[in-house]
C-alpha cells in the first residue's frame, strides 16, 4: 500500500527573504567613455547621478570648465539624428556606451555634442 504524507503549502512552511534594500550610496551609475575626436584612448565619466546634471558635472570637472557654462548637450546618434539629451536618454540609453565629444565654444557658452560610435 503506498504511503500518502500530507505536506503544508509552501507559502506556510517557509517565510519569503526579505528583498535587499538599495543603500543610498548605490544609486543607478551612469558610465560613459568619451574621448575626442583627434583621440585614441577614452575617457571614463562615471555620473554621480543619473541625469543631465549629472552629466554636466562629469564633463565640468574631466575637461575643467564651470558647469554653468554648459548650456546645451545633444546626442549624435549613429543614423546622424540629433537629440537633446535628457534624463530618459541618459538613465535608460547611455550606460556603457562609447562617444565621440565634440565641444563648440559661442559667447562663453559650451555646446557638447555626444556622437555615438
Amino acid at each position: 500500500l503506498p504511503l500518502k504524507r500530507t505536506c503544508s503549502p509552501f507559502t506556510e512552511e517557509f517565510e519569503p527573504l526579505p528583498s535587499k534594500q538599495a543603500k543610498e550610496g548605490d544609486l543607478q551609475r551612469v558610465l560613459l567613455y568619451v574621448r575626442r575626436e583627434t583621440e585614441e584612448v577614452f575617457d571614463a565619466l562615471m555620473l554621480k547621478t543619473p541625469d543631465l546634471k549629472g552629466l554636466r558635472n562629469a564633463i565640468s570637472e574631466k575637461y575643467g570648465f564651470p558647469e554653468e557654462n554648459i548650456y546645451k548637450v545633444y546626442k549624435k546618434c549613429k543614423r546622424g539624428i540629433l537629440v537633446n539629451m535628457d534624463n530618459n536618454i541618459i538613465q535608460h540609453y547611455s550606460n556603457h556606451v562609447a562617444f565621440l565629444l565634440d565641444m563648440g565654444e559661442l559667447d562663453g557658452k559650451i555646446q557638447i555634442i555626444l556622437k555615438e560610435l
